[in-house]
């Protein structure tokens, strides 16, 4: 009578082989469509985000896509006020910007002020010099310096786009030189600065600055330090 092959040894060897090629695949899909964090590499959006801050990105916020592809499975409408991280529309680069324009609205912008829908966006100063912007649902800082342009033509923002400002306007490449960005484009919302080398900032004060604010909570002052 023949001796039955038995294969336990060889499924134990592969086992933890196995196990690691699991976790690895639950970590990139993971990373590509629920959650990821993100260094910023330029001053465009100071003060509120400084060069080398990291940031905690929520890649769900937007609904749930095919990991390294722009197509979305679910979909849910981005706020006016959320700090988009997407691809360039120009080069396919990952970039952070605030948006300020959704689907519908008319949004001009003079040089200083942001006009949208026909009314001005309020500012105002704080007693520490910090410049706010009174964006409808989003309360945020803007960089005090009196330049912000360049200036932008009235655009009324169609369908699917989305128009984007960095908070230091008057350093910043945004959809005033390179157009809307499409809904495709999303990559997900900076919900915090995950950790900020800036000075001015306590070892403790460092981790998790969350980034959406009102006028009720107002803003967290180490955005503006």
């Amino acid at each position: 009578m023949g001796r039955t092959h038995d294969s336990t040894p060889n499924r134990s060897r592969w086992r933890p082989y196995l196990v690691e090629v699991v976790a690895l695949a639950v970590l990139f899909v993971g990373r590509a469509s629920l959650a990821d964090h993100y260094h910023v590499p330029s001053g465009s959006m100071e003060p509120t985000l400084r060069i080398q801050d990291h940031l905690a990105v929520d890649k769900r916020a937007y609904g749930l896509r095919i990991p390294l592809t722009h197509i979305w499975l679910t979909e849910t409408e981005p706020l006016r006020g959320d700090v988009v991280v997407f691809d360039s529309p120009i080069d396919g680069k990952v970039m952070v910007k605030r948006l300020v324009g959704l689907p519908g609205d008319r949004v001009l912008f003079d040089g200083e002020s942001l006009v949208l829908n026909g009314q001005p966006v309020e500012q105002r100063f704080t007693e520490d010099g910090a410049r706010l912007e009174l964006l409808p649902g989003a309360l945020h800082p803007l960089d005090p310096e009196p330049y912000q342009g360049p200036a932008m033509n009235e655009v009324v923002i169609p369908p699917r786009y989305y128009l984007v400002l960095g908070d230091h306007r008057g350093n910043s490449a945004d959809s005033r030189v390179w157009g809307l960005v499409p809904r495709e484009n999303l990559l997900g919302r900076a919900v915090a600065v995950l950790y900020s080398p800036r000075e001015g900032l306590s070892a403790g004060e460092r981790w998790w600055i969350p980034l959406r604010t009102d006028e009720r909570t107002g803003v967290d002052t180490r955005l503006t330090r």
